[in-house]
C-alpha cells in the first residue's frame, strides 16, 4: 500500500464517519433527554435545565420578542424553478441542494422544540398567504417565490401577508429579485428588493466577515454563519425602519437581518447555502427574535444532569443546550 497516496482518503473517510455519527446522535436525541423550565418571581426568572450528559448552555432573556409560531411552512416545489448558486461540499458529502436543505431544516427546528412544521408546495403556499399572517412563519430557501404569491409588484400576496403579521425567513439570493412561473425565472432586478425592505439596499458583494455585532445575540445564540452576501446595508434602510442586524458584520451588513413590514417582518440569512446558515436560521426562528427584539441579559453555564439559576425578566426566555453543537433549545414566555 502506498501510504502517501491513501492517507488523505483514509482521513476523509474517518472525518465523514465522525460527522455522520455526530449528526445521528444529535437528531436521534429525543425531548425526553433534555428539558427546560422557567418561573417568574419578583422581576427575576428562575430556570431549570435537565440534560443527558455534560453540555454548555445559554439562557437569553429578551424584550419585545415573539411567541413561538403557531405554524411553520417551508416552501419547496420541484415544479417551480429555484434561483440559487451551487455550493461545494466536503469529499463524500451529500450535495447541499435545496431538497436536502429543506429536509435538514425540519430536523434542525425539531431540536429547538419547533415540531409544527410542514413542507408546502406552490398551491399550499398560496393558501397560507391567502390567510392572515399573524403567528405564521414561512421559510423560503429557493431564491424565488412562485408567481401566484409574488409577481414583482406591490400588490403581491406575499407582501400583504407579511404586513398582516407574517414572518418570512429568507435565504439563497436577493429577496424580491426573482419570481418563478413554473420552470421559468423572471428577473425583476435588484431594485425589487425595495418592496420588502423599503429601499433597494441589498449588497451582492460576497464577504466572509469576522467582527461581531455588539447586541450580544451572536454569543447568546452561538451563531456560526459569517457570510453577509445578499444582506441589506443597514444604514441605507429608511430611517423609520424597524430593523435589527445580529451575528457577524462587515460594518455595514449583518449575517442575519430583520426588517419590519407592516405588522410582520422579513428575516434574511446572508450567504449561499451552508450548514452554518441553516443552523442560524433555525436558531433565530425558534428563539422568537424579531426586528424590535433586544437582549435583557444572558447567562452562560454548564450542565451535567441538572442545572438551575436566575436571570432578569423580559417577555421571553430562550434556553439552548450545547453551544455551537446544539442538542436542544426551547422558548418560554415569561408570565
Amino acid at each position: 500500500m502506498n501510504a502517501r497516496i491513501n492517507a488523505p482518503l483514509v482521513i476523509a473517510v474517518i472525518l465523514l464517519v465522525v460527522i455522520v455519527a455526530g449528526e445521528a446522535i444529535v437528531f436521534t436525541s429525543g425531548h425526553q433527554d433534555y428539558s427546560t423550565d422557567v418561573s417568574m418571581r419578583d422581576g427575576e426568572v428562575s430556570y431549570d435545565i435537565t440534560a443527558r450528559g455534560s453540555h454548555v448552555y445559554d439562557v437569553i432573556s429578551m424584550k419585545d420578542s415573539l411567541d413561538r409560531p403557531q405554524e411553520v411552512a417551508i416552501y419547496y416545489d420541484e415544479d417551480y424553478i429555484s434561483v440559487v448558486n451551487s455550493v461545494s461540499v466536503a469529499v463524500g458529502g451529500r450535495a447541499l441542494d435545496e431538497k436536502y436543505y429543506v429536509e435538514q431544516m425540519v430536523d434542525t427546528l425539531m431540536l429547538r422544540d419547533i415540531s409544527n412544521v410542514r413542507i408546502v408546495d406552490e398551491n399550499a403556499l398560496r393558501i397560507v398567504m391567502d390567510r392572515d399572517g399573524d403567528g405564521v412563519a414561512v421559510v423560503c430557501l429557493s431564491g424565488s417565490l412562485p408567481k401566484s404569491v409574488y409577481n414583482g409588484t406591490a400588490d403581491s400576496p406575499v407582501l400583504k401577508w407579511i404586513s398582516s403579521g407574517g414572518r418570512l425567513y429568507w435565504a439563497g439570493n436577493v429577496i424580491g429579485q426573482y419570481y418563478s412561473d413554473g420552470q421559468t425565472a423572471v428577473d425583476c432586478g435588484l431594485s425589487a428588493s425595495a418592496l420588502f425592505l423599503g429601499t433597494a439596499c441589498v449588497d451582492t458583494t460576497d464577504a466572509k466577515v469576522h467582527d461581531v455585532m455588539a447586541n450580544r445575540f451572536r454569543d447568546a445564540l452561538s451563531m456560526q454563519n459569517n457570510d453577509t452576501l445578499y444582506s441589506p446595508v443597514l444604514l441605507q434602510l429608511p430611517t423609520d425602519s424597524r430593523a435589527l442586524g445580529i451575528g457577524y458584520t462587515d460594518g455595514q451588513r449583518a449575517s442575519v437581518t430583520f426588517v419590519g413590514l407592516g405588522d410582520g417582518f422579513v428575516c434574511i440569512a446572508g450567504g449561499d447555502y451552508s450548514n452554518f446558515q441553516r443552523i442560524d436560521l433555525a436558531q433565530v426562528l425558534a428563539a422568537g427574535i424579531g426586528p424590535d427584539t433586544a437582549v435583557v441579559d444572558v447567562v452562560h453555564g454548564s450542565v451535567s444532569g441538572h442545572a438551575s439559576g436566575k436571570i432578569p425578566a423580559g417577555d421571553h426566555v430562550y434556553i439552548c443546550i450545547g453551544g455551537f453543537f446544539p442538542v436542544y433549545g426551547e422558548l418560554h414566555e415569561v408570565e
